[in-house]
This record gives structure tokens, sequence and C-alpha cells, in this order.
């Protein structure tokens, strides 16, 4: 049987919709590391700090570390795990090798992956969720009940990982001079490159500085995001997202509990990281509570839309959000390419400048840009261009 993408009218509206709104929230949360070296910094600084303090942009900045940072971008890895579940359900059912085929999309990935976070943006996810995706074909064929051990394992290797490195690292910044000194300078670097920099400048520097970084940060990401990749597929064995009539009660029990113990976490998280001290040690403290509340708070998240677009007539409200779910990967690829325009040397230059209520006034814009756009594209034809490419990739002979 010939392979063929999957038709509009087999898409499940309320994925798209879930996407969507994960990807406006993602961009939101990366603006700190668009508009700021976040990747050179030198001092556990944060973002209010970095550039203007106090105020609104404290506010913001606070709400953004409550309700976003560490939220959403588990919200996409598990509709990532949940999407490799219903694409081998597919193959199964045309009787078709899922994993020749995933693999294919795989490595579609990590080339657009490799491009975007050499050529466009060091931030990029995609070479992560490519690795980590050919990872998820072992657990295809294991019980609901074993991929969900799986993936308290993996979260929880993630959270040790992440609670050695940065503890390891403030340590040094604590008590090393010398690499303080050599942390200011590159951080004092990267605002200049940024700021005033050509795009041969910049990128020359990025290779240097960032890239490696990013690969070396798989040693914490691949095990993070396989094991949300991982409560994805266990979602989409369990029949959650398919038959979610049946599903109300279990999803009722997921909203109610991720709300009390994601939200006492998500508060805890903010606390340590704006009140505690020694600073560094109350920084790794809190990001290692986020690697555990950030998942749970998204699980509320999912639960409380899951249940909300029961309301047929609800969905049709989010249908232009919906588009710009669809259009995904797209999106995602020209967020940064307009986030490096406004914000770098060769383009407006403002990096360094923004503070956090303008970046994210600047990540609105974008993301209603995006959703027009995408409305309209999709009226016209059934993908977004790079999905379009992504998929002729897979389903190609």
């Amino acid at each position: 049987m010939e392979a063929k993408p999957t038709s509009t009218n087999e898409r499940i509206i309320t994925i798209d919709i879930i996407r969507g709104i994960a990807l406006m929230a993602i961009l939101m949360a990366n603006m700190v590391a668009f508009k700021t070296p976040v990747f050179q910094e030198a001092n556990f600084v944060l973002d209010g700090e970095l550039l203007i303090g106090g105020g609104i942009n404290q506010i913001i900045d606070y709400l953004l570390h409550l309700f976003i940072h560490g939220k959403f971008y588990p919200m996409f890895s598990l509709l990532f795990g949940l999407g490799f579940f219903l694409f081998y359900e597919r193959m199964k059912q045309k009787e078709l090798n899922g994993n020749r085929y995933f693999t294919k999309r795989a490595l579609f990935l990590l080339v657009m992956g490799f491009l975007h976070v050499t050529f466009i943006w060091s931030g990029d996810i995609l070479h992560t969720y490519a690795i980590a995706g050919l990872f998820l074909m072992l657990f295809i064929n294991k019980s609901p009940k074993t991929i969900l051990i799986w993936a308290i394992v993996f979260v929880f290797v993630s959270m040790v990982i992440m609670f050695i490195s940065l503890l390891g690292y403030g340590a040094l910044m604590q008590f090393d001079s010398e690499l303080q000194v050599e942390r200011q300078q590159l951080f004092d670097q990267a605002m200049l490159v940024f700021s005033t920099g050509t795009y041969a400048e910049i990128l020359q520097f990025r290779i240097l500085n960032e890239v490696s970084l990013m690969i070396l940060n798989l040693i914490f990401t691949l095990p993070n995001v396989l094991g949300l990749f991982l409560i994805g597929l266990y979602m989409g064995k369990k029949g959650m997202f398919h038959h979610i009539e049946r599903s109300v009660p279990l999803w009722k029990k997921v909203r109610l509990h991720s709300f009390w113990s994601g939200g006492i976490l998500a508060i805890l998280f903010v606390f340590l990281l704006y009140n505690g001290t020694p600073y560094w040690l109350s920084y790794t403290l809190a990001y290692t509570v986020n690697i555990i509340g950030g998942p749970l708070l998204m699980l509320w998240y999912v639960s409380s839309m899951i249940l909300a677009f029961q309301n047929k007539d609800r969905i049709k409200r989010f249908l232009p959000i919906a588009a710009f779910g669809r259009m995904a990967l797209t999106n995602y690829i020209v967020q940064s390419i307009i986030c490096i325009f406004i914000l770098y040397g060769f383009g407006f230059g403002l990096f360094g400048s923004v503070g956090t209520g303008a970046g994210v006034a600047i990540a609105a814009m974008i993301i209603i840009f995006q959703v027009i756009v995408s409305h309209f594209w999709l009226k016209r034809f059934s993908q977004g261009p790079l999905e379009a490419l992504w998929r002729r990739w897979t389903y190609s002979n």
C-alpha cells in the first residue's frame, strides 16, 4: 500500500489548537534568549536584572517564570510523542514499515535543526527532537505501564543531571575568579557582537561559542525530552486523545492533581529564583524544581484545554490558532528569522536594549502576524511550506 500524509479531515483539531498555544508560549519564553546573551550568562542573572529591572518589566518577568517558563516546551514535547504514536498507528493500518518512515521524518528534523542552530539561532530544539525521536522507536511496542515508568525515570535522570551541572558550575563561578573574568568577558563580547555585528561576525561567534554548547547540552536535554515524549506516547496508547469522551473522568483527575502539585512547585520555583540566598544555590534548586513542576503544570494546561474543547462551539473560535498549530514547523523557523532581524546588528540592532515587557510585545505581534498568515495560507494550501517539504521527503520512495 502506498504511504500518504495525514489528510486534513483526519486531524484532531484539539491537538492542533494545543500545539498552536504551546508554540505561542514557547516564543514568549524564547524571547529572553533572542534579546539577551543568556548562553553566556556570567553570574546566573535574571532577564529583569540583565536589562531593565523593576516596574512592569519585573512583574512580567515574575509572571513568565510562574506560568510559562518550563511549562510549554514540555507541552510541545508531549504532542510530539503523541504524534509519533498516531503516525505508527497509521503505518500499521496501511501495513507499512513504521520504523522506516519515522526514521526519515527524524532525519529531516535533524537536518532542519542543524541548519537552524548553525545559521539562524542557537536555541534550536529540532535536533534534540530528532535524536530523542529515534529512541522512541524502542518503546512503540511496550505496554502503557512500562512506557510511563520509563517516562518518569528519564525525567528524574534529567533532574539529577540538571542539579549536578548547575550546582557544579555555580560553585566554580563563586570560587574561581579567573572563570568569573572569562565568563564576563564572553558575556560582554556577546552583547557587542549581537547588537552591532554583521551576519558573518555573528555567525562566527555563535559557531565558536554557542553551537558546541548546545551539542554538549544534549546530555541534559535528551533524557528530559525523551521522558516527555514518552508521556505523549503513553497518552496515545491509552486513547486519551482519540477517545476523549471515554477518558473524561481520567482527564478530570489529571486536571485536579496536576493543578495543586504543579501550582505548588511553580510557586516554589519563582520563590527560589527571586528570593533565595545564596543566589547561585537557589538558582540551581529553582531550575531543578521546575524540571518536575513545569511538566506537572503543563498537564493542568493540557487537561483543562481538552475538557474545555468538548464544547464544539468553543473549538470554532480557536480555528485560526489550530491553523497556526498545523504549521508549527514553518512558524517555529520563521519566528527565529523574524526575531534575529529585529534584534541583531544586521537588522534593527535592538539586542540588549529590549526589556521584558517590550520582548513580550514583540512576541505578541509576531504571533498575531503568523496566526493571520497561517489562517489564509491553509485556505489555499493543505500544509505549510516546510510541512509539505517534510511530508514529501518522508513519503518519497
